[in-house]
């Protein structure tokens, strides 16, 4: 785990500006995570979660905690057979989306072809649905592993639980700054069904 006093953010926004925090955390795996958020609860000072940084406009420095996932890896899940042909795979909220993008399409694994090139880690799919060309990660997300900050436990999200609309999540509203994401598990087909115009294919494959 990563814990350091007066640190740069530069790396941490994608408009390259130099501001700095009182305190920068990173954690790498769920025991870390669960001790980042004891840290937190036992903080005076604010905090906020930050991935790759493409939302993010700093104006000042900021006198508080700024809390970044290092989880890496993926594993497959499950696979499923027929009808859907369906595979899991759960990656670390640090991994970068976009080499989810060109794992799943370099494997086989299908659904995320749309979503190419969007910036961001794995974590923020979640937080933000990100979206492009007729898909969002709600279409994909199976289910969300994080830690409840108020409680230190490791709890697991079901997608259908997350509130998902164009753009917005719980995460981003009722549940905001209530967990650490760690993981999310994706579901990809198998088969090859391109999706080019906005209607999704999941309930076209649930009907026949």
């Amino acid at each position: 785990m990563e814990d350091i006093r007066d640190y740069s953010l530069l790396a941490h926004n994608t408009f390259g500006i130099d501001a700095r925090c009182q305190r920068f955390i990173e954690y790498a795996s769920v025991e870390e995570a669960c001790r980042v958020a004891r840290i937190l609860r036992e903080s005076d000072l604010p905090f906020f979660v930050v991935g790759k940084g493409s939302n993010l406009l700093l104006t000042h420095n900021y006198d508080g905690i700024v809390v970044h996932s290092a989880i890496r890896g993926s594993n497959i899940v499950e696979i499923t057979e027929m009808p859907y042909n369906d595979i899991y795979v759960r990656y670390g909220s640090g991994v970068v989306w976009d080499d989810v993008v060109a794992e799943s399409v370099a494997k086989g694994w299908h659904g995320a072809e749309n979503l190419s090139l969007i910036p961001g880690e794995v974590g923020a799919s979640a937080v933000q649905n990100i979206g492009a060309y007729g898909v969002e990660a709600k279409d994909l997300i199976f289910e969300v592993e994080a830690v409840d900050i108020a409680t230190g436990e490791v709890v697991v999200i079901d997608s259908d639980d997350c509130g998902y609309s164009y753009r917005q999540s719980r995460f981003k509203h009722e549940w905001k700054d209530k967990f650490l994401i760690t993981h999310v598990t994706y579901r990809f087909s198998r088969l090859f069904l391109p999706l080019t115009t906005a209607t999704s294919v999941r309930p076209l494959l649930q009907k026949a």
